[in-house]
């Protein structure tokens, strides 16, 4: 991980987490674009739930780590 931080990374992800990474998570299973993700078959289902997971634990993980570098330059 980077030790500087710039003003990109301070800035805000637009819409809510959970959004951004169902959307993402679509994208990287090669799934279609759902509404709701019960409507998929079950197999790709079960990935595209598996990749959402990690990719709001992923940016979970990044946010305290940004957090930590910022109270440390306060």
């Amino acid at each position: 991980m980077k030790k500087s931080i710039s003003k990109e990374d301070l800035e805000d992800t637009e819409g809510p987490m959970n959004s951004v990474a169902k959307d993402d998570a679509l994208v990287y299973a090669g799934a279609p674009n759902v509404k709701h993700l019960s409507q998929l078959e079950p197999k790709v289902e079960r990935e595209v739930r598996a990749k959402k997971a990690k990719i709001k634990r992923s940016t979970t993980k990044h946010e305290r780590a940004i957090g930590k570098a910022v109270s440390k330059l306060i």
